[in-house]
């Protein structure tokens, strides 16, 4: 393997995290990059979207003074939580041109939380708690703390006992979702997906077995 690339993380929290690393990975072997191939860097995963959003401003400026580097791949995941994906896009897009950085960035805005994300694909979710409990999707609703409530009723129909509200899971249910049948429903996933496979196409020839 000729090199690495390194993909650095502001997240929210580790719901974030967990799914997202785990996107990353799947949509990077997609282009035939190696999973071995990724390095992780999560440099924010706690604090909510207030934080997420001070240390990616603290990061890019530090990168403008040429006290660290860029990342290969740069994703920042921060919940709409009732404001439009454009807006949430325009307020990170913001912070990056204003600094003259100059990696790649992959925008994650789920709508309105990510816990949608990880209802969305019944299936998946199934497959992930071994279990053949329906999860109910509410309809959309800027609501605070509507999907997580859903999420945590799904995993108590399963028999889950869950200390992380089901973030714990958010590895085994992104291995398992139809990313296809994803990005037609849900077209905040759509962005994502569509932003990392840009990001991550400049390596695709880069890195071999």
């Amino acid at each position: 393997m000729a090199a690495e690339i390194v993909v650095g993380y502001f997240l929210e929290d580790i719901a974030h995290a967990r799914f997202l690393q785990t996107l990353v990975e799947r949509m990077a072997t997609e282009q035939n990059i190696p999973r071995i191939a990724l390095r992780h860097e999560l440099r924010n995963v706690t604090g909510g979207a207030g934080t997420a959003l001070s240390e990616l401003r603290a990061f890019v400026r530090d990168v403008r003074r040429s006290q660290v580097h860029t990342f290969d791949v740069l994703v920042v995941a921060i919940d709409s939580n009732c404001h439009s994906h454009v807006e949430r896009r325009n307020q990170i897009q913001r912070i990056i041109e204003q600094s003259g950085y100059p990696g790649s960035v992959a925008f994650a805005i789920p709508d309105p939380h990510i816990e949608r994300w990880y209802l969305e694909d019944a299936r998946a979710l199934q497959q992930a708690l071994q279990s053949d409990i329906l999860p109910r999707v509410p309809a959309y609703k800027c609501e605070r703390g509507l999907y997580k409530q859903a999420l945590r009723q799904a995993l108590k129909e399963a028999g889950v006992i869950t200390l992380l509200g089901g973030a714990e899971y958010g590895d085994d249910i992104a291995n398992a979702i139809d990313l296809y049948k994803l990005g037609k429903a849900d077209a905040a996933f759509k962005h994502f997906a569509d932003s990392l496979r840009q990001a991550l196409q400049p390596f695709k020839s880069s890195l071999g077995n």
